[in-house]
């Protein structure tokens, strides 16, 4: 990594890490790191990869909602309210109301 800069920075659900794994270990060997990730996220990853972004681009239309919260939200896929209060930031501005809708659009993406 000497010599080498981050571009760009952006959050990935567990279903497009699953994907990318894939990819690569068609490609060849994973890495020790890439074969833990590959395992982790063939058993967490709740969704598929188009249900999950289908999931996030519903998210992103809620008010307050951020990118980071909307790819957490997809990849643990609440089904409570409770769990989905431990998601959200204590300092958000995301509504009760916003939270009902949030907990509907995970249902429907299942």
């Amino acid at each position: 990594m000497i010599g080498k800069k981050l571009l760009a920075s952006k959050p990935v659900c567990l279903a497009d890490v699953k994907e990318i794994l894939k990819e690569r270990a068609e490609e060849g060997e994973l890495t020790y790191e890439q074969t833990l990730t590959n395992d982790y996220s063939k058993k967490f990853a709740k969704l598929s990869k188009t249900k999950a972004a289908k999931l996030i681009e519903d998210l992103n239309s809620v008010e307050n909602m951020t990118d980071e919260l909307a790819v957490k939200i997809a990849d643990i896929a609440p089904a409570s309210m409770d769990i989905l209060k431990l998601l959200v930031l204590k300092g958000s501005k995301i509504s009760d109301d916003d939270m009902q809708k949030i907990l509907k659009l995970v249902k429907e993406a299942q």
